[in-house]
């Protein structure tokens, strides 16, 4: 849960309200202790953000979207970003996202 709340907590210190313009919510920790949120609201992107801390000691982010098909929900991956730097961050999610 630590790196998790590293993630979340170097995002608040670049851009305080980063995540609030995305809308994020439905946070949960991934499986290798990475955080995925749920944005939505008034952004261009509407999906799941996944960022996971990587043997390098960058981030890969993962940009998904929820696709409901024969009434299943699927995460369909849009875009995926390795080694970004923690300064990086916000920047590339706000591209993705808006």
């Amino acid at each position: 849960m630590k790196i998790a709340e590293t993630i979340l907590s170097q995002i608040k210190t670049i851009d305080p309200r980063a995540l609030w313009a995305w809308g994020s919510k439905e946070y949960m920790r991934t499986s290798t202790d990475g955080i995925m949120f749920k944005t939505s609201g008034m952004v261009k992107w509407k999906g799941k953000v996944q960022i996971e801390l990587n043997g390098s000691d960058l981030y890969d982010i993962t940009f998904m979207r929820i696709r409901k098909v024969k009434g299943v929900h699927t995460c369909i991956t849009d875009k995926k970003m390795t080694d970004v730097f923690v300064e990086d961050l916000v920047s590339v999610i706000d591209m993705q996202v808006g």
